[in-house]
């Protein structure tokens, strides 16, 4: 079972949306835009190293009193009409969502047996009034309870068989869920309801009401056991409006006891008051690993080093939200279920060379990634785009061997676009816009980067949607960073303020390279731009950089690619600089928004 948890005292509180003061400025987005724009707010799942900590649960009989803290299975109810009787305990710490505006708690269990299929027995379900022990209590000293809730839900029969899914766990047949809004809310913030768990009962006197539950130890023998997902796990959403910011950290915290082990992990970091992060941590952590249900090794997922590409998308084929993402040191690149980033829709593993830095999925399930120095064809360029078709990456059967294979000097970052069905790219001196055409690209058009001071190469690096405005993305470079018009349909270039783009490097294409936007002199204090992109519900500008700029990692064994630090600009006014540790080790950081633009 797990063991005890932390105690931070935290309060999160959320942003309120500036406007943009520039005429003519790409601005914050209207209501309308943002409401357009599908957004995610913050939803924490109990799991290794997240804000929510799993800290004991059991089951006890009144038959015996023993230990079962450290049993597979929960029970409840009677399995022989009320001669052996069963109920179970849990317990979660939820202390660090103290004063953060909780608008939604449900505890997720996974019911792998029932005795009656019919009957869809009653089960009761408790807050615990007073302290226990899992390895101590025993049916005569067990807690008193307060005022219940019933659910009523029954399977895992031979005639209502569990269908546990491996590579998919959030689509098992025995995932139950139990609203704990009240509970939850009342644990985080109010110290006349303290947090001793929650109790599980059923009908003691008939066996019809029998279910058994997975434990929160993930190790059985049981089919669907053995994932983690399926341990009982509370699932809180707060903060509602606060678009999360999603970034890969190379550094590993220690754990407490050394579960989980220290590894790097793409992290999930709550928006709404980044001044919390250094007592929160991030809300989420995820590696593709056993505990999140990657259990393929070939796919190397344990070898995982943060993350060089992470976006959200809408699911397309899989239908829901996806989590698109690959990592250049394990050369994993996968299609994750969001937001129970449990399981792999797609995933391959491309190799070790460092060089994966960009991946995008397109709704058919064909995934593109951007190698910054893999050689493809004989013309000997060194770097590329690789397409793979959605049969490549199906669980237990992946393949690396690319589709279709074209160059593109330095790729660092591809993204599809769905208003004319084409994918855009960025490389060291090129933005080139592919057609799409039957799981293929042909290459459509191109625009040269606007150079660096003395011509110099800009070096691209990153690709995003402007959200709010769908005919602009976000360019990120060595050089700096700058909006592009896809449209070029009106002069966009009204004053370089003596930052990239130049306007000697501009001349002729001021319609496409776009300095009119909100705060633009306090974004652009950065060159050498790994990740750019801004938030479509408060208009935020978020930001990384490294390899010389002020906020480079400079710890003994780091990388000269990685920072400790996230810029946040707002609309209007001063940057803020936002770190969860001085020993983090970042390369990108973008906002978790589930759309293309």
């Amino acid at each position: 079972m797990a063991a005890g948890g932390g105690v931070v005292l935290l309060a999160s509180m959320l942003v309120p949306a500036s406007q943009a003061a520039k005429t003519g400025a790409t601005a914050v987005p209207t209501a309308a835009v943002a409401a357009a724009t599908p957004t995610a707010s913050p939803m924490a799942q109990t799991g290794p190293g997240n804000i929510i900590d799993r800290s004991q649960d059991t089951y006890i009989s009144n038959v015996d009193n023993a230990d079962h803290s450290q049993g597979r299975i929960l029970h409840v109810g009677t399995p022989d009409k009320g001669t052996t009787k069963y109920r179970s305990f849990m317990r979660f710490d939820v202390s660090k969502l103290r004063g953060a505006p909780i608008s939604k708690a449900t505890l997720r269990v996974y019911n792998s047996y029932v005795s009656d299929c019919a009957a869809k027995a009653w089960m009761g379900v408790y807050p615990v009034t007073k302290p226990w022990d899992q390895s101590t209590i025993t049916w005569a000293n067990q807690p008193t309870v307060g005022a219940g809730k019933g659910t009523w839900f029954g399977i895992g029969n031979t005639n209502c068989p569990v269908v546990p899914n491996k590579t998919n766990p959030a689509a098992s047949n025995g995932i139950q869920r139990i609203d704990v809004t009240d509970w939850v809310k009342a644990w985080a913030d109010d110290a006349s309801f303290p947090n001793y768990g929650i109790r599980f009962s059923a009908q003691e006197d008939v066996s019809t009401g029998y279910k058994d539950f997975c434990s929160m130890d993930p190790v059985s023998a049981d089919s669907a056991c053995n994932a983690a997902y399926n341990a009982p796990t509370l699932e809180v959403e707060f903060n509602t409006g606060s678009t999360p910011i999603i970034s890969g950290n190379a550094h590993g915290k220690p754990y407490p006891g050394g579960r989980p082990a220290a590894h790097a992990a793409l992290e999930f970091l709550d928006s709404a008051d980044p001044d919390v992060w250094p007592a929160s941590g991030p809300y989420q952590r995820w590696i593709p690993d056993a505990d999140h249900s990657v259990f393929d090794t070939t796919l190397k997922g344990d070898d995982w080093e943060g993350g060089t590409s992470h976006k959200l998308r809408p699911g397309g084929t899989y239908g829901g939200q996806v989590l698109v993402t690959g990592d250049g040191p394990s050369g994993f690149i996968g299609v994750i279920p969001y937001p129970s980033l449990a399981g792999y829709h797609w995933a391959i593993n491309v190799g070790e060379p460092s060089d994966v830095h960009g991946v995008e999925m397109l709704p058919d399930g064909t995934v593109i990634a951007a190698f910054a120095s893999r050689v493809f064809g004989s013309a000997g360029i060194a770097g590329g785009l690789a397409v793979y078709s959605k049969a490549q990456g199906a669980p237990g059967n992946w393949s690396a061997t690319p589709v279709q294979a074209t160059s593109l000097a330095g790729a660092h970052e591809v993204l599809y676009d769905p208003s004319s069905n084409s994918v855009w790219a960025v490389g060291d001196e090129l933005l080139v816009r592919y057609d799409y055409v039957d799981g293929r690209l042909k290459w459509g058009k191109s625009w040269p980067l606007p150079q660096q001071a003395g011509a110099k190469k800009a070096y691209g690096h990153d690709l995003t949607p402007v959200y709010g405005n769908p005919d602009r993305l976000w360019v990120g470079a060595n050089a700096g960073m700058v909006q592009f018009s896809k449209s070029g349909a009106t002069d966009c270039y009204d004053d370089s303020q003596g930052t990239w783009p130049l306007p000697q490097y501009v001349t002729g294409a001021e319609n496409h390279w776009c300095t009119n936007y909100a705060n633009r002199a306090e974004v652009t204090k950065r060159t050498l731009i790994k990740s750019v992109g801004n938030d479509p519900i408060t208009g935020r500008v978020i930001s990384t950089c490294s390899q010389g700029c002020p906020e480079t990692q400079t710890n003994p064994d780091t990388n000269i690619w990685e920072t400790a630090i996230i810029r946040i600009i707002p609309t209007s006014g001063p940057q803020s600089l936002a770190s969860y540790s001085t020993d983090d080790r970042r390369y990108k950081a973008t906002w978790a928004v589930p759309a293309y633009q």
